[in-house]
């Protein structure tokens, strides 16, 4: 049995992994509480212009990626968002929220929404750090 190393990862790779992993969680807990969201601010085209993934679970929601475009930013796009995201969180039962970082992306936005700094990486890229954040909803 040797480990194969790989930095192509393709989505069969992520499904067979995801599917283990919930095969085996499933023996805990009810893995159809994960559920996705995506929330997105679109052009009069349908391009997308901003967006924020991630998922819920049980009490907790996920929030993966949050991006807006250039051309959005500083006019209350990612603040619409983060609202849209935390309400549908909590319509579905959750109590918190979960984001992390990088000290040269937006630790200051989310600490201005409600977050709070839990953990900290040193040198998680260069000299830049890495931050994790939680709120209550």
């Amino acid at each position: 049995m040797q480990p194969e190393i790989t930095d192509n990862v393709t989505a069969q790779d992520l499904d067979e992994v995801r599917l283990g992993l919930n095969a085996y969680n499933s023996k805990f807990f009810d893995v159809d509480v994960i559920r996705s969201i995506g929330v997105f601010i679109r052009d009069e085209q349908g391009r997308k212009l901003a967006g924020l993934t991630g998922s819920t679970t049980g009490s907790w929601l996920r929030i993966d990626m949050l991006w807006v475009s250039e051309t959005l930013r500083g006019q209350g796009a990612g603040s619409k968002l983060m609202q849209a995201a935390e309400q549908e969180a909590r319509d579905r039962g959750c109590r918190y929220a979960q984001v992390d970082t990088t000290s040269f992306q937006a630790r200051p936005f989310y600490e201005k929404r409600g977050y709070t700094l839990r953990l900290t990486l040193a040198d998680y890229v260069d000299h830049h750090q890495r931050h994790y954040l939680t709120k209550h909803l």
